[in-house]
């Protein structure tokens, strides 16, 4: 198979994917705060979405100097999706971590989450404090506070507290934890929120009090335009989170009344406060801050 770690070579203890397309400007950084972690047995897998800059040479050159990166250039656009996708379907490690091209990790943050989660085995995933660059760290709103209840249910409906980043979509998490799971059939608005309720139904997710993920300026999830691509229809206009809710709705089918009804609650603000910012950017869409 593509890039496969052969049958008789031992498997690195942790999996990264690096999905990229044009990243010229940062994936330089994001790679050297990949490579100079203390927790050195990796496989760093970086999945080119045939990027027209300098992404491909780059990624070259790091990968003739550390054996353990793998760059795949792919050969035509998968669509950001699909590259995230494929570089979990080729990780082999016990653990699993995607690492956006423009993201930056304190060189300890795999140590630090790889040593809770080797002592805590109910938890299927942690991360460091997140935060956006040039930002302070804020646990509420970077939607990355410890779900470290014993019942699924409870960790559900504190997931669902109100809106936030979702800081931990980038934790390290037991790879055998996403089996069954399929990113192209999440394309929704809030499907990485959907990923972190279908990790929390596994069990509990941490975030260490060490360490540190930022995340760059630039991305998706810090732009006032998150929901140009899914504006498709009136539906989608009016509640934006209609297709995340059905789909969340499966996850929690079973739980005690009276926490689908917090759910349920949760869900009317969320949609309310989906449906401003949508107005706000069609109204104003000059005051956009996405790039």
């Amino acid at each position: 198979m593509r890039g496969r770690v052969a049958a008789q070579k031992k498997a690195p203890k942790i999996s990264i994917g690096m999905p990229v397309y044009n990243g010229e400007n940062s994936i330089k950084k994001a790679i050297e705060s990949i490579i100079q972690q203390t927790f050195t047995d990796f496989e760093l897998i970086i999945s080119d979405n045939a990027s027209i800059d300098g992404t491909e040479s780059i990624c070259i050159e790091y990968a003739a100097k550390d054996k353990r990166i793998r760059y795949v250039r792919q050969r035509m656009n998968l669509g950001a999706i699909a590259n995230f996708q494929f570089v979990l379907d080729e990780a082999v490690g016990e653990y699993f971590m995607w690492a956006a091209a423009d993201d930056i990790r304190s060189l300890d943050f795999l140590e630090l989450n790889l040593t809770f989660l080797e002592k805590n085995k109910d938890f299927v995933a942690s991360t460091s404090p997140v935060r956006f660059e040039n930002n302070s760290f804020n646990a509420i709103s970077m939607g990355c506070f410890s779900l470290d209840m014993d019942d699924f249910p409870e960790r559900a409906v504190k997931f669902f507290t109100g809106w936030h980043a979702n800081g931990r979509y980038y934790s390290l998490i037991r790879r055998n934890s996403l089996l069954g799971f399929c990113l192209t059939d999440c394309d929704i608005l809030g499907g990485d929120w959907y990923l972190v309720l279908f990790l929390a139904k596994k069990g509990k997710l941490a975030c260490v009090s060490k360490g540190e993920l930022i995340l760059g300026a630039a991305g998706v999830s810090n732009s006032t335009n998150i929901f140009a691509r899914y504006n498709t229809n009136l539906l989608n206009f009016i509640i934006p989170f209609n297709r995340l809710f059905i789909k969340t709705e499966k996850l929690i089918a079973r739980m005690p009344l009276s926490l689908r009804l917090l759910m349920y609650f949760s869900w009317i603000k969320l949609s309310y406060s989906a449906l401003k910012l949508n107005l706000l950017w069609k109204l104003f869409p000059r005051k956009r801050k996405d790039k």
